[in-house]
């Protein structure tokens, strides 16, 4: 006996009693119906496949097969017709149904017409399955972070996702911005259309071109074939164009032209191409800068940044840290074979205080390298990389580089009688600086020193500074 649930539903019981004993006899379980009204009411039971007479007085089968399909259209359904509705059963065919069986039925052939309905049914069913997987992989919902900074990232996400503009993302190396376009993409109108994504610094112009916009048969040595480029390919859904700013002053002449027309033309051809596609562009670099050099097209850029979202740093969500370790722990358990849970306190703080230059995928590679390191169920600060390690000795830079002692508010210290503050006072006084600058708000002040808040108050804590407000 299988788990597979099989419904057979005709108002002929000896038809329908047959059917039942074949699939009863091949090791399936069912349930018999006399009715199209009395199968609906049990659909909650989600079987697998519904054998459905074409025929019954009180509902015909193109209804019932409507009505399932508009209820679970992942249920495979057989129609059982005579040999003068075979019309009606390929009508049948393109409301949904996956096959047609001739009465009186031939025991052998229908099981093997019900073998190949669960096998589509199956694959179908991995194929929803991993969509659903990916919709949910790539909600933004689900990227890691409650830090103000990364709810900024939700806000702007939630702003645009529904609208069908042309986003650029900014962001250092390693912040996510590839997780952030598919964010949108997965989480607005067009999450069921495709999700297409070209690295412009990967591939040399040529290739980029052809990568684009396809090529037809014979359009360059090589070319045995005609190629559809990835614009066409995402046609309904999203194109991402990654680190658009290596993208050749040339080519950008051919994408300006695509933006503004929504056409384009396949290499070596000349019949015009229209597609329906939201861009959505990256870069680490600063784009405006590259237009004052002159590297990139200032029409272009005006097209390509209609909406902006900056990913922020890691330094600037150092509270996602511990949320970002914890995940990364449960992420690569299984892959590892290794039930490591936990990461010490002193790791943890190094980890805290460190700079991320590498954000957060040099964040995960640092987990994934200490878990390889540890051989009991912790991470100790002796498993971390020895540049983590080392930069407990680096001095921390007090403020960023846009915050000085000379405009920064102050006690009595002046500028000139820095060099007589002690270390401590100058701690101290660093402490204020940052408080004041923030209005006192803890959070903010300890992301402007790049430090911890449990680091931060405990520094608080050591010069007298906790219930301080003058």
């Amino acid at each position: 006996m299988t788990d597979d649930l099989i419904f057979v539903v005709d108002d002929e019981p000896e038809v329908g009693g047959l059917l039942a004993y074949y699939l009863e006899k091949a090791g399936y379980r069912v349930e018999q119906f006399s009715s199209g009204p009395n199968c609906l009411k049990a659909l909650d039971q989600n079987p697998r496949i519904v054998c459905l007479d074409m025929h019954m007085p009180e509902m015909d089968g193109l209804e019932v097969l409507k009505k399932i399909k508009d209820r679970n259209s992942g249920t495979g359904v057989i129609m059982v017709t005579s040999n003068n509705t075979v019309d009606t059963a390929v009508q049948a065919l393109k409301l949904g149904a996956a096959d047609y069986i001739i009465k009186p039925a031939d025991q052998e052939k229908f099981i093997g017409t019900i073998k190949e309905v669960l096998d589509q049914t199956r694959v179908v069913g991995q194929i929803r399955s991993l969509e659903k997987d990916m919709k949910q992989a790539f909600a933004y919902k689900n990227i890691i972070g409650e830090s103000p900074a990364i709810k900024n990232v939700f806000t702007q996400i939630e702003r645009v996702k529904d609208s069908n503009v042309n986003v650029y993302i900014h962001g250092e190396s390693g912040t996510g911005k590839e997780l952030v376009a598919r964010a949108i993409h997965f989480s607005g109108p067009e999450q069921n259309r495709p999700f297409i994504d070209i690295n412009c610094s990967a591939l040399a112009e040529s290739l980029l071109e052809t990568e684009m916009f396809g090529h037809e048969k014979g359009a360059f040595t090589g070319a045995i074939g005609t190629h559809r480029g990835k614009l066409e390919l995402a046609d309904g859904g999203t194109l991402f164009l990654d680190e658009i700013a290596d993208m050749s002053l040339q080519l950008q002449v051919k994408l300006l032209r695509f933006l503004e027309e929504k056409s384009f033309e396949r290499v070596g051809g000349t019949k015009k191409i229209k597609v329906d596609v939201r861009v959505v562009s990256a870069t680490n670099k600063d784009l405006q800068k590259e237009v004052e050099k002159g590297n990139f097209r200032e029409d272009l850029y005006y097209r390509l940044v209609v909406f902006t979202i900056h990913v922020p740093p890691l330094r600037e969500r150092r509270d996602d840290i511990p949320l970002l370790c914890g995940y990364l722990l449960n992420k690569f358990k299984d892959e590892l074979n290794k039930e490591i849970s936990h990461i010490s306190p002193d790791a943890m703080d190094i980890m805290n205080n460190y700079r991320w230059p590498g954000n957060v995928r040099q964040l995960q590679n640092v987990i994934l390298q200490s878990m390889l390191m540890s051989q009991s169920g912790i991470i100790e600060v002796a498993h971390l990389p020895q540049e983590i390690q080392k930069s407990r000795q680096e001095p921390v830079t007090p403020l960023k580089e846009s915050v000085s002692f000379e405009d920064s508010p102050s006690d009595d210290n002046s500028k000139s009688d820095f060099h007589k503050i002690s270390l401590d006072e100058g701690e101290k006084q660093t402490l204020l600086s940052a408080l004041k600058m923030t209005n006192w708000n803890i959070s903010e002040a300890s992301n402007l020193l790049s430090i911890s808040r449990t680091t931060f108050y405990r520094k608080l804590k050591k010069h007298g500074l906790s219930q301080s407000r003058d």
